[in-house]
């Protein structure tokens, strides 16, 4: 271990599995860790550009096997994905254009009953890690298992904010 807390890359271990991997239970078989890093995707109807962004931090997350602070990056990734799924369904629904902050877009979309109080919570939730990670002072480590997670939830919130009405 480096004098980061995690895995220094060099020209000897940057094909290793990072060592912080094997204190993870669901680790030890690939295929499986695989197959739930790409069970979660992105419906069709959801704009092709935020599909590319969904598909850049599941990707970071599959080489979060080789270098463990890619976790926390992916997880940033997918905050940003929310983040341009909220800004392209404002765009579709005609959202005025000076409502330019996520949390007026989020409240815009609540306002106009595209989200219930709960779910502009959610989102406002969302919001606040998207912050939390954007303005960061150190880099966050977060487990394999959370980043997961938390691909999943954001599959099933975006995939659900554009079958919503007011296409």
């Amino acid at each position: 271990m480096s004098e980061f807390g995690f895995k220094k890359i060099d020209s000897e271990n940057w094909l290793k599995p990072d060592e912080l991997i094997q204190h993870f239970t669901g680790m030890e078989c690939m295929e499986d860790y695989v197959a739930e890093v790409l069970e979660p995707r992105l419906s069709d109807k959801v704009p092709q550009d935020i599909r590319a962004l969904f598909e850049v931090a599941r990707g970071a997350l599959l080489y979060g096997y080789l270098f463990y602070p890619l976790y926390a990056l992916a997880a940033g990734q997918l905050f940003r994905v929310g983040e341009g799924a909220i800004a392209h369904k404002c765009v579709q629904l005609g959202m005025p254009k000076e409502k330019k902050r996520f949390v007026e877009r989020i409240n815009w979309l609540m306002e106009k009953g595209i989200f219930s109080n709960d779910e502009a919570d959610h989102w406002h939730t969302l919001r606040a890690l998207r912050n939390s990670g954007s303005h960061a002072t150190r880099q966050s480590i977060i487990p394999p298992g959370m980043a997961i997670e938390i691909l999943a939830h954001i599959a099933r919130d975006v995939n659900a904010l554009f079958d919503k009405a007011g296409d």
